[in-house]
């Protein structure tokens, strides 16, 4: 191997990489979702949290990402949204991820 080929490897290699990474932040700013005036992501963590939280079918406080405190007084509902914008945004990125391969190979 010369060196253009190890340098166009090493581009590459970059372009792949920074691709990746912009489609996770798109998949990340796809996980925000809004309930009841203040922000949420739905991401595995908070997923686990209002799941644990709502085995008791009541309601609860949980803080959004401003870390201001929330009564989720529809758990169910709350997390059925959380599950729908996580595996939206997930779809998403899985498709991204799938084209940026494909264009390497």
């Amino acid at each position: 191997m010369n060196i253009d080929q190890l340098k166009e490897l090493s581009r590459q290699s970059f372009d792949f990489n920074t691709q990746k990474a912009n489609a996770l932040r798109k998949a990340q700013s796809d996980q925000v979702l809004v309930y009841q005036n203040h922000i949420f992501r739905a991401d595995p963590e908070t997923i686990c949290l209002v799941k644990t939280a709502s085995e008791g079918g009541k309601s609860f406080f949980i803080l959004d990402s401003n870390s201001n405190p929330v009564e989720i007084k529809e758990p169910t509902e709350f997390l059925d949204l959380l599950l729908k914008k996580n595996q939206s945004a997930l779809n998403a990125y899985h498709q991204l991820y799938q084209d940026i391969r494909n264009r390497k190979v």
